[in-house]
């Protein structure tokens, strides 16, 4: 396998592929640039294209039967954004949207198909990169059905960290790509819950902030309190 592209983030479906593959798959669509805020796919809409994200950062997100918006992922350049509607031929399940200005290669979903139809290995390598999805995000559900509110808001700072952190001898600065509001609901918790979590870990020395940043302070003590 030819070595993914630095731009791309490892283990992502675009980093798995071969350099030939890569290239052959990306054919198939035409590049965009999008601006913050812009919305990639709907939820609940039917034959949304694929977007392969090449640039930027995105959010996932659902609207829950009170109308309110939860988190449910971030995605990253290398990532595969409308998979699971093309597998299933369902509606999609979620909306995606940008978290800064992102670049993206949109390819219709009959010609995305038809190209995984003609390249099994590339086809094997979305079902791999899916499967992964779902594993981590059933380690995630059990290990938060086992935590409170401060347990699961630290597991969620540290993913952050590993995606994002800038690391210093003795401290982790994340320039956070989300809001408190939306860390409060990946973390499965309320706004007023995520406020006195992060409040009592300021106050415990384990992080400081300021706005649109987060410095982990201890993060063994984050550690062992995420379990």
């Amino acid at each position: 396998m030819g070595a993914a592209p630095p731009a791309f983030t490892p283990g992502s479906f675009l980093a798995r592929l071969e350099d030939g593959e890569r290239a052959a798959l990306l054919e198939l669509g035409s590049e965009h640039a999008f601006p913050s805020g812009a919305i990639l796919i709907f939820e609940h809409e039917l034959e949304e294209p694929v977007h392969l994200l090449l640039e930027g950062r995105v959010k996932v997100t659902h609207v829950d039967r009170h109308g309110r918006e939860l988190l449910l992922n971030i995605r990253d350049p290398g990532d595969v954004l409308g998979e699971l509607a093309l597998i299933d031929r369902e509606p999609c399940s979620a909306t995606v949207s940008t978290l800064g200005p992102a670049v993206a290669q949109v390819i219709g979903s009959g010609a995305f198909r038809a190209h995984l139809e003609a390249t099994p290995r590339v086809a094997v390598v979305l079902l791999e990169t899916v499967a992964g999805r779902f594993r981590e995000e059933l380690s995630t559900r059990l290990q938060f059905t086992e935590s409170d509110t401060m347990g699961r808001l630290a597991a969620r700072i540290l993913e952050l960290s590993r995606r994002y952190g800038e690391r210093n001898a003795d401290h982790t600065t994340i320039a956070l790509p989300i809001s408190q509001q939306e860390l409060a609901t990946w973390a499965a918790a309320s706004r007023a819950g995520a406020a006195q979590a992060l409040q009592a870990m300021r106050e415990l020395g384990w992080i400081t902030t300021e706005r649109g940043l987060l410095t982990i302070a201890d993060e063994p003590a984050l550690r062992a309190r995420a379990g």
